[in-house]
């Protein structure tokens, strides 16, 4: 009776523990997380020791994926069997449970884990069974029983009981594998049909490219060319805005018609209204005969009017009507001429912020941007570098008679460099490169920026002060002065320099030397006898933008021209008196033996930055705390707007 009452109180715990190991299986979808929940559950139920589960591999060999009661440290996580090899290889390759009463007198046991070192006088004994699957060998399921008084008898029960565990085992890795092979396959076929969905972008003549935002471009430009509606391009100088008109024009039903184009910055607005609309024979001193303008020229076909945005007011009035009526009277005229033109606008401006200020008219605005292209800059597209400047080395040896080639190291140079004159600076730089280089290969030494050459940096820093530098910002009358032929002074004074010694960290950042003293530079700003840091990051300077290291000693630089202020002069600030001492003010080094000039500096960059320190301080390349403690070293009153 006893024993009858033992084997019914078994039964009743093992079916107890089949329904908590069926409901950890089915609770979560960690599959390794869920098989150690299993092997809990054994040993707290069962008292079944240090349990393992392995799974196969894609390889055949079993790898542990979950183990209840090893020691600490174990690296039985990075242990492997192959077919017939330890006990677990053995149950793998025969697919037949195994059941070793004495783990200490067993040959096949190896002990990799070393899992069983710590028993003493106990005796372990191993039950081991396969775990399957539709009939195939998936896996083994091990546990061990630990007693004191000897090996145990009969392991039948034990046997049977860890074959229903691990079958369910096999259902649940099959499940899992079946789950994660079905996603894979809807991952591969949702890649697949975007892909086939995807338009196909065919290329489009001289635009080179592979980088996302330019394909995305293109793939604009093959949309809106079939229709006439009025395109605005917008971007930076040298990001290519009449190749994409060209591109929009060859794609269209005009691509036959005249592609007509006008640079509307580069003619007054009198000779612009002439070159537009044309005249007739006697309406202005020199009209000796009728002149086509081009609004009749491109009749059926484009009209790009590159830098629209810096039309005057007067004329934006006579182009609304054009664009509006599709008519127009030649200049001294009277005559109604009907046209039909497609117009692609271009501008590096912010019109947005032109139309906030009354510089450009919103109704023109709007009549223009229709459609609106944005090209990205060079230093967003970094991945088509290395493929323009190929291109451009390819070009320039077809235009001379020259079999050419780049090296990798200078298109890792030119990788590096930041080109705010985007494409058309990159062209530039290759055909420098080229005129320079030996035995047919561009190298680095051949750059411009290994020579201290490059007219990016004042440029780029200009623009990051919020001076206006060409297409690089808003707009710019001067230009930038090519240091290998230095000409005159401009008469525009120059930007103020931070004086000479000034500390720098220990990293040499910000325009500092190896020995702790300034070069005539500070953030990048123009100041001293040396070129500044090149802006594209070549290592040439102190900037982080360019490619080469070691820089040649600098040729004799005419710094560019300081821009002048756009807005009302402020009134001249009156000479303060004699600066006066300032209690225990920072040691700053700010010190030098006449004051005027840095006064004269402060004055300069506080008028130019609306009196507000932190763009002074930005605009000097110093800190706030430096402009706060030199205003009031200098007794320079604050104005207040």
């Amino acid at each position: 009776m006893p024993s009858a009452a033992h084997s019914a109180s078994s039964s009743s715990l093992e079916l107890l523990t089949i329904y908590e190991v069926s409901k950890i299986l089915g609770s979560s979808l960690d599959l390794e997380q869920t098989l150690r929940e299993v092997l809990r559950a054994l040993s707290y139920q069962l008292q079944m020791h240090r349990g393992r589960v392995y799974l196969q591999g894609e390889d055949g060999a079993l790898r542990l994926v979950a183990a209840q009661g090893l020691p600490k440290g174990s690296p039985a996580q990075e242990i492997d069997y192959n077919q017939g090899e330890g006990i677990s290889g053995r149950i793998l390759k025969t697919g037949m449970p195994a059941v070793v009463p004495n783990l200490a007198e067993e040959p096949l046991f190896n002990n990799r884990s070393g899992g069983r070192d710590d028993l003493d006088e106990q005796v372990a004994s191993l039950v081991g069974v396969p775990i399957k699957a539709a009939g195939a060998v998936i896996g083994v399921l091990t546990i061990d029983r630990i007693s004191d008084d000897g090996p145990r008898g009969h392991f039948g029960s034990d046997v049977r009981f860890l074959t229903m565990v691990a079958n369910l085992i096999g259902q649940t890795v099959r499940l899992h594998r079946t789950v994660a092979e079905e996603r894979r396959f809807m991952m591969r076929e949702t890649f697949r049909v975007q892909k086939e969905l995807r338009p196909v972008v065919a290329p489009v003549n001289d635009v080179v490219c592979t980088s996302p935002n330019m394909v995305d471009v293109l793939a604009q430009v093959h949309r809106v060319a079939p229709f006439k509606s009025t395109v605005l391009i917008r971007g930076e100088s040298g990001t290519g805005k009449e190749l994409i008109a060209r591109a929009i024009h060859n794609l269209s039903p005009r691509k036959d018609a005249p592609f007509i184009r006008v640079n509307c910055a580069a003619l007054p607005e009198s000779l612009l209204e002439s070159e537009l609309f044309g005249h007739e024979k006697g309406s202005f001193t020199g009209a000796q005969k009728d002149h086509k303008g081009r609004f009749e020229l491109a009749s059926g076909g484009t009209l790009f009017l590159d830098e629209i945005g810096d039309i005057s007011s007067n004329f934006q009035a006579k182009l609304l009507r054009v664009l509006q009526e599709q008519e127009f009277e030649r200049v001294g005229g009277s005559k109604t001429i009907k046209t039909d033109v497609r117009l692609i606008c271009a501008t590096n401006l912010n019109l947005e912020e032109a139309v906030g200020h009354g510089k450009f008219r919103a109704d023109l605005y709007f009549r223009i941007n229709v459609v609106t292209i944005h090209l990205p800059p060079l230093r967003e597209r970094r991945g088509d570098i290395a493929m323009l400047a190929k291109h451009f080395v390819t070009k320039f040896g077809r235009d001379n008679g020259l079999n050419l080639d780049i090296d990798h190291d200078a298109l890792e140079v030119l990788n590096r460099c930041t080109w705010p004159g985007n494409v058309r600076e990159l062209e530039n730089c290759i055909e420098r490169a080229a005129t320079q280089c030996r035995n047919g290969t561009i190298r680095v030494p051949d750059l411009s920026c290994s020579m201290n050459l490059c007219n990016s940096s004042v440029l780029f820093q200009y623009r990051n002060m919020g001076a206006a530098v060409g297409g690089l910002a808003p707009s710019m009358s001067g230009t930038a002065i090519n240091p290998a032929q230095p000409g005159p002074t401009p008469a525009r004074p120059q930007l103020p320099t931070i004086p000479p010694a000034m500390p720098v960290p220990a990293n040499g950042a910000a325009g500092g030397t190896v020995d702790g003293t300034f070069n005539g530079t500070a953030n990048g700003t123009p100041g001293g006898a040396q070129w500044p840091a090149c802006a594209s990051g070549c290592g040439a300077g102190p900037l982080p933008v360019c490619g080469a290291s070691k820089p040649l000693p600098p040729s004799a630089i005419v710094p560019l021209p300081a821009p002048q202020p756009t807005t009302v002069a402020t009134p001249a600030v009156p000479s303060a008196p004699a600066p006066q001492p300032v209690a225990a003010g920072p040691d700053l080094p700010l010190d030098e033996p006449e004051s005027g000039p840095l006064r004269d500096r402060l004055v300069w960059a506080m008028e130019r930055t609306g009196w507000v320190q932190a763009k002074a301080a930005r605009l000097l390349g110093m800190t706030t705390r430096q402009v706060s403690y030199a205003l009031r070293k200098y007794n320079i009153e604050i104005k207040r707007f």
